[in-house]
């Protein structure tokens, strides 16, 4: 076969010379990723300590407010105020459901139980039989 042919013709670029290109271009990029690779790690490096640096300190666990422009005191407690009273609110109702569940759920067994069977098995008729005997009794 003649390298005319292959790579089709004068002024038509063939399968040849398109997958020669395309194996530099992707040589190039590859060599170029390679080679930007130090500088790049070293840059994130450094962008994440000024970052670091440039946070404000934390003494608490609690959203610590960044001021951007002009605020008030006043505006960042309401904010503060508001929040905690959201987070109380959200805990109450979370213990209310919690209880509402507990209640739903005893209350759909309990019918299901018959207490006359264990009444039965232990031989307990009355809450007087069980105590008659008892030797931790004043009487």
């Amino acid at each position: 076969m003649d390298s005319k042919a292959a790579s089709g013709g004068p002024g038509k670029p063939g399968f040849i010379d398109t997958f020669k290109s395309i194996c530099g271009s992707v040589f190039r990029t590859t060599v170029n990723a390679v080679r930007n690779l130090p500088s790049r790690i070293n840059e994130y490096v450094r962008r994440r300590i000024s970052e670091y640096r440039r946070r404000p300190a934390r003494d608490f666990v609690n959203k610590v407010y960044v001021l951007v422009g002009y605020t008030t005191k006043e505006h960042i407690d309401s904010k503060h105020n508001t929040e905690r009273s959201l987070i109380i609110l959200r805990r109450g109702l979370l213990a209310i459901i919690f209880l509402l569940i507990i209640l739903i759920s005893i209350n759909s067994v309990l019918p299901r139980i018959n207490f006359d069977q264990y009444r039965d098995m232990f031989g307990i008729s009355t809450v007087d039989g069980v105590t008659r005997n008892d030797p931790f009794s004043g009487r």
